[in-house]
């Protein structure tokens, strides 16, 4: 048997064979039969797209975007409470443009646009962005979620050639760049490991910041290990801390620090 490719898309009988072929196209992976014939595999279930490592006793879990996870529901109850939510708040403006630069499996996004944001969110690694497409897609379907899904538009590609180049000024800047060394909240041991075996196509952070704060908003907030150094070495204008993470805030060029 052939060494098994890196990365394939798993045939399913229920999908259409066009909507298969576009994936893989898209993500310029081929499309197999044998869960064998490769190390990772997306496949389609009755829950949507996932990410699994097929064979692997220590990694028997899978990764993909739900944002109708029993948990995850529980913090969109009162979205406005998250520290997230405080320091990317607008003062004087009741629906802000968010600009979620480093997306990736979209959570922090998502409860940003159940806060009232308008958010579009930017994701550099295709897999990473496919993984959030369909779960944004699955949210649409859900009434529960459909109004807040309907606040979210995502882009694939690098933010720093997308941010310079926005159709409207946002309000808020939001980077979350401790992928891959993160240890983020939001994701448990398993989902984490099964990013890291990705081929990494991610953006430098302390090049990403300072594009950030050429974008003239009125807010940069940065989302850090609590203690960790600024990223990039920059003073932010002040902190909100957590438990385990903070949020650094940068207050715009112009714009008044009582805006948070």
């Amino acid at each position: 048997m052939p060494a098994p490719l890196p990365l394939a898309l798993m045939a399913d009988p229920h999908r259409s064979k066009d909507q298969l072929r576009r994936l893989a196209d898209t993500l310029a992976i081929p499309l197999v039969e044998d869960p064998r014939a490769a190390t990772l595999l997306l496949q389609f279930g009755p829950d949507g797209l996932s990410l699994v490592k097929p064979g692997d006793p220590l990694l028997p879990g899978r990764l993909r975007a739900d944002f109708s996870a029993p948990d995850f529901r529980r913090r969109l109850l009162h979205p406005g409470r998250e520290l997230l939510a405080q320091a990317a708040k607008v003062r004087g403006c009741g629906q802000p443009l968010v600009i979620d630069a480093t997306a990736g499996l979209g959570r922090d996004g998502f409860l940003l646009a159940a806060a009232g944001c308008r958010v579009q969110m930017i994701e550099l690694h295709p897999v990473v962005a496919a993984l959030l497409a369909d779960g944004l897609e699955r949210a649409r379907n859900s009434p529960a979620l459909a109004a807040t899904a309907g606040r979210i538009e995502l882009t694939v590609g690098d933010a720093r050639e997308h941010l310079p180049r926005l159709p409207e000024p946002p309000d808020v800047v939001f980077l979350d760049p401790m992928f891959p060394e993160r240890t983020k909240a939001a994701l448990v041991g398993q989902e984490l490991r099964l990013l890291r075996l990705l081929d990494q196509k991610n953006s430098d952070p302390e090049e990403l910041l300072p594009v950030a704060l050429a974008v003239s908003a009125r807010k940069v907030v940065v989302k850090r290990p609590l203690k960790a150094a600024a990223l990039a070495a920059l003073a932010p204008s002040y902190t909100r801390r957590g438990k385990a993470v903070r949020f650094d805030v940068y207050v715009g060029k112009g714009k008044e620090k009582s805006s948070g």
